[in-house]
């Protein structure tokens, strides 16, 4: 095998791996907040878990990004470690089905086709998502052209007497499995190594036998990037990350048994079920789809023991618990004073729990804002995820709060239970509104600033940071104003505090385009709109304040 091959090998890798980043950043990117959502809201049992985890990892082809997601999620307390679990084992089934479409007949033949029509139309067409699906059909054309150029560099393998007798050591399962970990561990995809694997078995320089475990080790060793993710986070992501080293330690030492134990006829157990399911559900015995089904059987054959043997699960996180056991009995982020009986005893009652929610709410929504400066300041996507977590208890909180209001006027109310349930019906949607407008078009926004690298100039920054304070202000009046029903208070935010002048703002920032600064040219997009939205955020503390005003009347 000469340098040249080496070299095409290697490269050949490098634009696999790539194809398979850029399919996973542009379908994460089409999916967009839906996958948090749907996690949040699908992963109530166990089997739904699993579903779930399963779904979205066939979306982002990265059961380590699914993770890292999860593990981010119970760090901001919206998912406990235990709804975590059943995600994680079926994000492990859902990263095996790319080597199927690795494992599709003629693949290769399709890449340039595929290339030249995902670069074309994400250079024609300039609107996002279609930019997001060409750079998807990109990558998938990328990865197919990877999997051609190791396939030709790896042909001359099959007569080289020192890789033939590495290979034969690698035949040994441990051994297999110890070179896969390590080698998908340095390069952060179990997928790259499998279609490696791919590539060497359809040229027979290996064999399924020296494939099966390379591929069982590299879906341990790939663990390593969600383990460096939790590493930040706190104590219950820190156990759901390493849950998911464990799960996948436990699918290699299942698959480690069935590798060392014989059939009658002297095959590996493994290896015979990997070609009777082969043959069997997709009726043909291609190497490529061979090493396809060997990767899924793993987690696989977990999930039949998990979910068929539930004691078996229990006891393994049991073992796990007295391992890294919980520090507190965690439980999701919910409401905490909203209880169904007391709409039935005691419509007041019931309306003062309401706004104690809704005050946790805005005490929320103002956590938000107020790290909003800092975020665009400091470009730090910690802070930026911390943000967008929040909204999502703002939206938990949000669904209980109307839901409960909703039953409260189906009660038969007074002149002022009538007022009382219609403002606080408002506010909380309002309040919403603003953390919607933080999470949705701030944030991004500031990640926007983070993917091209811009910052505001000094003297912008210093005029956002004065119109945020003055928002900041009349958000933290509102808060009060609501917390104590202060009408005078209101009014002072109606009256006084209403007009933060952005039309002041959006000129300084106009002047300073004419006068050709290269820092306000750059950012003069994301500048107007951060100004626009502060002000959109106030213009809806400023209703709220009306609303309040109003409930404090005595007379509708």
């Amino acid at each position: 095998m000469s340098i040249w091959n080496v070299f095409s090998m290697i490269g050949g890798l490098a634009i696999f791996i790539y194809g398979i980043i850029l399919m996973n950043k542009n379908l994460t990117a089409i999916a967009g907040e839906k996958m948090k959502s749907v996690m949040l809201s699908l992963t109530k049992s166990r089997p739904r878990g699993y579903l779930t985890g399963l779904g979205i990892t066939i979306i982002n082809q990265s059961s380590s990004a699914t993770t890292v997601l999860e593990a981010t999620l119970v760090s901001a307390g919206l998912m406990t470690f235990y709804q975590s679990i059943a995600v994680t084992m079926g994000a492990e089934l859902g990263s095996s089905f790319l080597p199927h479409i690795i494992a599709l007949p003629a693949v290769k033949q399709l890449a340039p086709i595929l290339v030249a029509i995902g670069l074309s139309v994400s250079l024609i067409i300039k609107k996002q998502k279609v930019v997001n699906i060409a750079y998807v059909v990109l990558g998938l054309g990328l990865l197919f052209l990877g999997l051609g150029m190791m396939t030709e560099s790896v042909k001359p393998l099959r007569a080289s007497l020192l890789f033939l007798d590495f290979m034969a050591k690698i035949e040994i399962p441990i051994l297999g499995i110890i070179f896969g970990a390590v080698f998908a561990g340095t390069i952060h995809s179990s997928g790259a190594v499998c279609g490696l694997t791919v590539a060497m078995v359809g040229t027979g320089a290996i064999t399924l036998e020296q494939a099966i475990p390379i591929n069982v080790g590299a879906t341990v060793g790939t663990v390593i990037t969600v383990v460096m993710a939790g590493f930040a986070l706190n104590w219950e992501a820190k156990r759901t990350a390493f849950w998911h080293v464990f799960s996948q330690t436990a699918g290699g030492i299942f698959a480690f048994i069935l590798l060392i134990i014989y059939t009658p006829e002297g095959e590996r157990v493994f290896i015979w079920l990997t070609k009777l399911v082969t043959t069997t559900v997709f009726r043909t015995d291609d190497p490529a789809r061979q090493i396809a089904v060997g990767f899924m059987l793993v987690p696989l054959i977990k999930a039949v023991i998990f979910f068929g043997i539930p004691k078996f699960l229990t006891g393994l996180i049991s073992l796990f618990e007295k391992i890294l056991p919980p520090r507190e009995r965690e439980k999701p982020f919910s409401v905490k004073y909203l209880q169904e009986k007391l709409v039935d005893e005691n419509v007041d009652i019931a309306l003062e729990m309401a706004k104690k929610e809704i005050l946790i709410g805005a005490d929320l929504v103002r956590s938000m804002f107020e790290k909003v400066d800092l975020a665009f300041k400091t470009k730090d996507i910690k802070l930026i995820y911390e943000i967008c977590n929040t909204d999502s208890k703002v939206d938990i909180l949000h669904k209980a709060i109307i839901i409960f209001l909703a039953k409260i006027s189906g009660k038969g109310l007074d002149e002022g239970e009538t007022k009382r349930s219609m403002n606080y019906l408002n506010i909380e949607k309002e309040l919403e509104s603003i953390g919607d407008i933080i999470d949705k078009n701030l944030m991004a926004m500031a990640k926007k600033m983070i993917s091209l690298n811009l910052s505001f100039s000094e003297q912008g920054s210093n005029e956002l940071a004065e119109l945020h304070g003055k928002v900041m202000d009349n958000i933290d009046r509102m808060i009060k104003a609501l917390r104590e029903e202060n009408a005078v208070l209101a009014k002072e935010i109606t009256e006084a505090h209403s007009d933060i002048d952005e039309r002041k703002y959006q000129l300084l920032h106009i002047e300073r385009l004419h006068k050709g600064l290269r820092g306000s040219i750059d950012t003069s997009s994301v500048h107007l709109d951060v100004i626009n939205y502060y002000a959109r955020i106030n213009d809806r503390v400023v209703y709220i304040a009306n609303r309040i005003i109003w409930l404090t009347k005595k007379h509708v």
